[in-house]
């Protein structure tokens, strides 16, 4: 098999569910094995929350820094943060923001899409 571009995004806030928890386990799955796919993580919707300064990322650092290893683009869509309030300077370092419009484009690349 191929090596394949995987999306993978995290649509929900990143508490009271294991949503987010989930997906980046399964993103880092996807980046494990012979292929090692290559992975974009997206955050859209209220899953910008995740992105933010100061978010408590105890539960999930080892998926995190794993895929931060394996090169994963980690994105943030632009128009999320605006329609929930939020400024491009409240995002932590370790995301890349991007408009709808790159985000589609990134979508349209993916040989596949997962969503949590």
């Amino acid at each position: 098999m191929a090596q394949r571009k995987v999306l993978v995004t995290l649509n929900q806030a990143p508490f009271g569910n294991i949503f987010y928890t989930e997906g980046l386990r399964a993103a880092v799955g996807v980046t494990s094995g012979i292929d090692e796919n290559i992975v974009v993580v997206a955050y859209i919707g209220d899953g910008v929350y995740f992105t933010l300064h100061g978010v408590d990322r105890n539960d999930t650092e080892r998926y995190f820094s794993t895929l931060q290893k394996q090169g994963s683009k980690m994105i943030v869509e632009k128009e999320s943060l605006k329609e929930r309030g939020l400024k491009e300077r409240d995002v932590a370092t370790d995301f890349e923001i991007l408009s709808r419009k790159e985000l589609s484009a990134e979508i349209q690349a993916a040989d596949f899409v997962m969503d949590f």
